[in-house]
């Protein structure tokens, strides 16, 4: 009758220990739910011409794939020649902004043309 009910007690123990865990769990899954969320958020893409005029890229990546190599990509795409030459895209200031998208503090990104720039938007 003891070893009976020394393995009820034990049982209720490891029930309390399994509910303990499953909260956990949970917590687990919520915030893994909010960070894949923010991943498919689709990021925008401008390109600030000299003029200080601003456009919107017609095209956008989700946080999950959004790379510099693919952002220039992006580029290459609405550049006429296929080969652009951005001075702003090898700074420092665009490296930080890359790696806030990234990181998910921030949702666009402005791509800085300068006078001496080549890029010949094709896009209409």
């Amino acid at each position: 009758m003891e070893i009976l009910k020394e393995t009820i007690e034990l049982i209720e123990i490891l029930d309390y220990v399994t509910i303990v865990f499953a909260f956990f769990a949970m917590i687990g899954t919520f915030i893994n739910f909010f960070y894949r969320r923010k991943d498919s958020k689709l990021i925008k893409i401008y390109i600030q011409f000299p003029d200080s005029s601003r456009r919107l890229v017609p095209y956008h990546i989700t946080r999950r794939n959004f790379t510099r190599s693919e952002l220039f990509e992006i580029l290459r795409a609405i550049d006429n020649d296929e080969n652009f030459k951005i001075k702003h895209t090898y700074t420092p200031e665009f490296f930080d902004d890359v790696l806030q998208v990234q990181k998910g503090k921030s949702d666009e990104i402005t791509i800085k043309l300068e006078t001496n720039d080549k890029f010949n938007w094709a896009y209409i």
